[in-house]
């Protein structure tokens, strides 16, 4: 679709050929996006939800290790405790390598909506290379129109639009969850 906008825009000359082969792109583009909508979408909560377990859960292994070596220097031992952080640092490596998955996808997810933003762009960009009554013109405006009403925006289940953002507010959760759990002991 990608490639189509940028021979138009090279060449300035628009032929109801290439509209309608942009039509039909971004009507495969969007039917593939109802099925990763559809088959994918309980996938991805659940990968969020171990997403934000292994970043609580991280956050814990970091405070037992940190309080097992506050308790070695009070009692003056001179030898750290190495396997409790051989176990935190391969569970810490463990987590961060799987957790990596969840962020192409949700990058993935990003740059195909952003994609889209670009091609509503590039159509309304095409709209003043066309002369205003040419039957090129309502269709590139038909077109316009029906990708600005069915953007692509992936969610997780429903319950929220995939972006990256959703990783920060994640990781920002489990940090609050590590608080009150560190609080109430």
């Amino acid at each position: 679709m990608l490639r189509i906008l940028r021979e138009l825009h090279k060449k300035k000359l628009i032929s109801m050929g290439s509209i309608k082969e942009l039509k039909i792109l971004f009507m495969s583009a969007l039917a593939n996006h109802q099925l990763i909508n559809d088959y994918f979408c309980l996938n991805l909560l659940a990968s969020y939800g171990v997403f934000f377990g292994r970043c609580l859960s991280g956050l814990l292994l970091i405070a037992y290790y940190w309080t097992s070596i506050l308790e070695t220097n009070i009692r003056n031992e001179s030898m750290y405790d190495l396997i409790s952080f051989e176990k935190w640092f391969k569970f810490m490596f463990i987590s961060i390598f799987s957790s990596i998955s969840v962020v192409i996808i949700t990058m993935t997810c990003k740059r195909v909506s952003q994609n889209v933003t670009n091609v509503i762009m590039n159509c309304y960009l095409l709209q003043s290379k066309i002369r205003y009554n040419s039957y090129e013109y309502k269709e590139i405006r038909a077109l316009w129109t029906f990708i600005f009403e069915n953007q692509l925006t992936f969610t997780a289940a429903g319950f929220f639009d995939v972006h990256p953002s959703i990783l920060l507010s994640i990781s920002a959760s489990s940090v609050t969850y590590f608080l009150v759990l560190v609080q109430f002991n």
